[in-house]
């Protein structure tokens, strides 16, 4: 299409008449027919003027404006991913002149796409799913290059929701169109690696994340790289790999201490704390595991997954050093600030009952209810945790048939583990 027809076609699409046109440009109705059907040529005064009357001072008209137009879109995303929340709104801004442009559908299809990553940005949750409902009935006139953001971006909201099954199933489609991923490819390994991560997929996390770090270019300063050593370290943990996981703990603490400084972001910090107090108390160390803790919970903010999770752990440690009351009372502000999240109220009711394993019905809630649950979520160490309580509950009351049938299901959970897909 010449610029004479993008013109009347964004002008149409407007509303506007050419007489709107000429009286804002200050010439004859005359002069833009005949610009709009391509019989004189528009000078750059003219087109400057007739795009301040249609309101597109900024839009691409021109096939190499369109690709530059096309690399702000991805300059939107980094501002995104960087957190430089009053940057990307204002470049938002700018690019949504690109609506009024009818004919640019490609650009128009990138611009609904990042506007979805930019409300998820945004904690906008609500707003992003019903705008990719609406993009999902249009999937079929999408190109590769959109599909991958479609893909990318409902792995985040999906991801957001808890849905770790959907969010690892989009983020798989995504890897498949890497090519469309300007950027580097860490960041979509890692993904790939939290998907499996959250599913208690460790060796399958482990793989992507040596992809990841293989495409990661470290630097101190790289929230990534913390990303990356913290999942690392995580899966090394549960598999019981604990002088690697350590190794990669002490590194990524130091760069999380560095972030914290330059950047302001301290929740990392706690994030590694949390899971050194997981390697002392996989190390039988309960003491120096509470310490952690302890420390972790100065970056956490209440009710948030990562505090919900060290306070899970740190009950633990209690339980183990028999400090009973000090468990039950955690314990019990812990079922009060987990009251709007379905796993974590799951797990410490759970927990509440292990304290009380003898009274009548306690150990047949685990076996009814709580790890049901907690095995279709795919939270299989959570179930293994329960499985090991009453495994030892019921070698200790000597009924070797519910002990044998425990040791049973502990050995199929690690089949799902180290063998499931």
């Amino acid at each position: 299409m010449d610029l004479g027809g993008k013109i009347k076609e964004i002008r149409k699409h407007l509303g506007l008449s050419q007489e709107n046109i000429a009286h804002y440009c200050g010439c004859g109705v005359a002069t833009i027919s005949r610009i709009e059907r391509g019989l004189s040529d528009c000078d750059s005064d003219m087109l400057k003027a007739i795009k301040r009357a249609l309101g597109i001072e900024g839009a691409p008209l021109f096939e190499e404006e369109s690709a530059a137009f096309h690399e702000r879109f991805y300059v939107w995303g980094q501002l995104m991913s960087d957190r430089r929340l009053e940057d990307a709104k204002e470049l938002n801004q700018e690019l949504s002149v690109i609506l009024k442009l009818p004919f640019e559908k490609s650009l128009i299809m990138l611009y609904r796409l990042f506007s979805v990553q930019f409300l998820l940005t945004c904690g906008e949750y609500d707003a992003a799913e019903e705008m990719l409902d609406e993009l999902t009935n249009e999937l079929e006139d999408m190109e590769n290059e959109h599909l991958y953001h479609y893909y990318r971006v409902r792995n985040v909201l999906s991801f957001r929701r808890g849905d770790y099954k959907s969010a690892l199933k989009f983020v798989l489609k995504a890897l498949e169109l890497k090519e469309y991923n300007l950027g580097s490819l860490a960041g979509l390994y890692y993904s790939v690696a939290v998907g499996y991560s959250c599913l208690s997929r460790p060796l399958r996390a482990i793989l992507y994340l040596e992809e990841a770090r293989r495409h990661h270019n470290d630097d101190r300063l790289s929230v990534l790289s913390v990303f990356i050593d913290h999942v690392f370290a995580l899966n090394y943990l549960r598999i019981d790999e604990l002088n690697r996981a350590k190794v990669l703990l002490d590194k990524a603490l130091l760069k999380a201490e560095s972030i914290g400084r330059k950047l302001g972001r301290k929740k990392y910090i706690g994030m590694i704390l949390h899971l050194l107090g997981y390697y002392h108390q996989k190390r039988n160390e309960p003491e120096q595991a509470l310490r952690y803790y302890n420390r972790a919970y100065e970056f956490f903010y209440v009710s948030s997954l990562d505090h919900m999770e060290n306070t899970y752990r740190k009950i633990n440690c209690l339980i183990e050093l028999k400090r009973q009351g000090e468990a039950k009372t955690l314990l019990s502000q812990a079922l009060d600030e987990a009251r709007h999240n379905e796993v974590f109220t799951v797990v410490f009711e759970a927990l509440r009952r292990t304290l009380s394993l003898r009274e009548n019905g306690a150990a047949n809630y685990l076996e009814e209810h709580s790890l049901p649950f907690l095995l279709n979520r795919s939270e299989f160490f959570y179930a293994l945790d329960f499985c090991h309580l009453l495994e030892k509950n019921y070698m200790k009351t000597g009924n070797n048939k519910k002990s044998l049938e425990i040791s049973r299901k502990i050995r199929l959970i690690y089949e799902d583990i180290f063998l499931g897909e």
